[in-house]
């Protein structure tokens, strides 16, 4: 009851351990004794000491809300504040995920291929879903990657994501962490300052896919000079031509009086791999932008024959200005504290109602918007739905894609071996081949397909809760 202090949800949570500690706040392990799912909660503290720390919680809780994918962790409960005006502390509730690809990398030295390749196929079937929301993580590495001992990513950790509108130059502050910049794409080494477009998450992936592969970092830089030569080592002094669109200058001037290297061949450096994966990294770490393919094109590459499939790759229609306006304005602390009030609210429905009918309703606030999916239909094809008619069409399309989504391929279940139930393994380690099978059935996730609908009312559905924010484990 110390934890959580003035929260009327307390009851609700029978907590276990703490389970992680740090300058935000702590993370506790719990059972939700209304459903009987252990969960994790964690609790933020003094949200709005800084106003950038509370816009990067308002920016990532709502991402959540809107992007709903079986690859992307999602939201299950913000607990209620005793105050609409005076809190300062959220405890955000998310479900339990034993470890993460950081994790997962270490404690495992016997991958297959087809975990190379399971791995990989799911990182690009996210990505393609968050770049057709116009949304770009900008922090994608082993760390912010959850996982589960049954072969499952889940990605995390949108505080530094942004969304792109095509109206507003998107020029953008980054933060320079060092561990993120292993992962870092080279024209944004050194770059403080930089526009950005969705090719720098699929450097980021290229980078997580031949650490899955090698056990290791592939560039893990001192610095940003230590950074660029470690990528010229394997890929080569960039041409001229290359090296003249890096948009950082200082690192455009190292590289032109860089001596000349030559490529290492990539099945030197990785052995082992899939000649097929090989040549699909070749393009992921292509030093030039203009060679990366999206990732729409990456996930039909011929290294994902077999396993592609479009029922499983839904869309997501791009999400709208109206939804981070408080990005796009100088917003004052009670204005985010208003915003993160109202995305509490979203997980205690009938109180949102009354707070959108009420009188105290402010004209900060956005309407309320929820995302359209779609499993085949492009996002600027997507039709409107105007009818119940056509809603409830479109939650019996998105449940089966999803479902479909998180099926195994079924080429790799004919090959691999039928697992019997297996014992809980320790954090990060993988248990069994990629096929999840118990009592020759697959397995499936306890994620509850669903679909929201862009309105400015309730839908008619309430959308039960579901979340994970970012670094549980490493925090």
């Amino acid at each position: 009851m110390d934890f959580f202090s003035e929260y009327g949800d307390a009851n609700r949570f029978k907590i276990q351990e703490v389970v992680g500690k740090g300058s935000y706040g702590v993370v506790c392990s719990a059972i939700d004794t209304q459903t009987g799912e252990k969960v994790v909660i964690k609790k933020i503290h003094d949200i709005f000491e800084h106003l950038s720390d509370a816009a990067r919680i308002l920016r990532e809780i709502k991402l959540l809300r809107l992007l709903r994918h079986p690859d992307i962790v999602e939201i299950k409960h913000i607990m209620l504040p005793p105050s609409r005006r005076d809190f300062k502390d959220i405890y955000v509730v998310f479900e339990l995920v034993e470890s993460d690809l950081h994790q997962v990398i270490k404690a495992n030295d016997d991958l297959t291929r087809e975990h190379y390749q399971f791995f990989l196929y799911q990182l690009l079937r996210a990505l393609k879903y968050i770049h057709t929301a116009n949304v770009y993580h900008r922090d994608l590495k082993p760390k912010n990657i959850l996982a589960n001992a049954n072969c499952k990513l889940k990605i995390c950790d949108f505080g530094l994501a942004r969304v792109e509108f095509h109206d507003t130059p998107m020029t953008i502050f980054w933060t320079d962490y060092v561990a993120t910049r292993w992962y870092r794409a080279p024209e944004l080494c050194g770059s403080f300052f930089s526009k950005y477009t969705p090719a720098i998450d699929i450097w980021s992936i290229g980078c997580i896919f031949a650490e899955v592969l090698t056990g290791k970092p592939l560039f893990p830089g001192k610095n940003v000079v230590h950074q660029l030569d470690l990528m010229t080592d394997l890929l080569g002094t960039p041409s001229l031509d290359t090296i003249s669109r890096v948009r950082n200058e200082k690192a455009r001037r190292y590289l032109t009086s860089m001596r000349k290297k030559q490529p290492i061949p990539f099945e030197q450096k990785f052995p082992n791999a899939d000649p097929l994966g090989l040549r699909l990294l070749q393009r992921l770490l292509a030093f030039d932008p203009k060679d990366w393919p999206t990732s729409k094109e990456a996930i039909v590459d011929p290294y994902f024959k077999g396993m592609a499939k479009v029922e499983r790759e839904p869309y997501c229609q791009p999400i709208t200005k109206m939804e981070f306006e408080f990005e796009r304005r100088r917003v004052l602390k009670d204005d985010i504290q208003e915003l993160i009030f109202r995305e509490i609210l979203e997980y205690h429905p009938q109180l949102l109602k009354d707070y959108m009918n009420g009188p105290e309703r402010t004209n900060f606030l956005y309407p309320r918007s929820t995302i359209v999916h779609s499993n085949t239909i492009a996002p600027k094809e997507q039709p409107s739905l105007k009818c119940l008619k056509e809603r409830q069409n479109a939650e019996v399309a998105y449940s089966k894609s999803s479902r479909e989504a998180e099926a195994i391929p079924l080429h790799l279940s004919r090959t691999l071996q039928v697992q019997q139930r297996i014992p809980p393994a320790k954090p990060g380690k993988i248990v069994g081949p990629v096929a999840l099978y118990e009592n020759g059935t697959i397995m499936k996730d306890s994620y509850d397909p669903r679909t929201f609908i862009r309105s400015t009312g309730l839908p008619t559905r309430v959308c039960p809760p579901c979340i994970f924010l970012s670094q549980i484990w490493h925090s």
